[in-house]
């Protein structure tokens, strides 16, 4: 099966230009090579991994394994990056895995609507209508949102026993259980909107829903996200 963040890159990128924010992690993730495949023009990474570390070496790697031209990177946080910085916007930005770890998820959504030029990509965690397990039942509203610091023992119980069935036991229990949060720290999970939810931030944020898919069996969603000032029909 194609993956859902590919098909939107697909149908967005060829000739314009390309910027991936968050793609570091694990390497192999990142959509770069994707949307140079796909007629990307020009390419551009930026992660808050800081400059010299393994991540950005292995990226390099990766590129050159790949005959992909010359990425421009970045290091540094998204926000700051774009809130204190100069940046030319690029027409295409991809965006994944990273607002459930910001504590600010529409800061993020406002420094990606200040990079991007057309189109935004963003795939996120999100929460499910009803969790249902042995530990209980989790009920979220049609426009809620789980903010996983303040969850109860009962709902992290069910919270972690649903993603240690999706996720691995280590991971949900580091998730749910032993994760320590601080206000800028972008290691711990924060916010698991419900799919409307998501789609009311993003618009709030100034961006039109142009399509919008689930991907991680209905635990994470994509969307094509078009800049407003833009329009759809562009």
């Amino acid at each position: 099966m194609s993956d859902i963040r590919d098909v939107f890159i697909s149908r967005v990128v060829d000739g314009r230009s390309f910027a991936e924010v968050g793609g570091l992690w694990g390497t192999v993730n990142e959509k770069v090579s994707v949307a140079h495949q796909r007629g990307a023009q020009t390419l551009a990474m930026f992660d808050t991994a800081p400059e010299g570390h393994m991540w950005w070496q292995k990226f390099e790697e990766r590129r050159t394994s790949l005959n992909v031209p010359d990425v421009r990177c970045v290091s540094g946080d998204i926000i700051n990056v774009v809130e204190t910085t100069s940046q030319t916007p690029h027409d295409v930005v991809h965006c994944s895995g990273v607002l459930y770890h910001m504590p600010d998820p529409l800061r993020l959504l406002t420094a990606l609507r200040k990079l991007a030029r057309r189109h935004v990509i963003l795939t996120t965690v999100v929460s499910q209508a009803r969790y249902e397990n042995e530990e209980g039942v989790v009920d979220v509203p049609a426009g809620g949102m789980l903010f996983v610091p303040g969850l109860g023992a009962r709902e992290r119980a069910v919270l972690r026993l649903h993603w240690t069935r999706v996720y691995g036991q280590d991971a949900a229990i580091a998730t749910f259980e032993r994760a320590i949060w601080s206000v800028g720290d972008f290691g711990p999970w924060w916010f698991m909107p419900t799919v409307p939810a998501l789609e009311g931030m993003c618009r709030a944020a100034g961006f039109d829903v142009l399509d919008s898919a689930p991907t991680w069996a209905g635990n994470a969603q994509t969307l094509l996200l078009g800049v407003r000032s833009v329009g759809v029909a562009d």
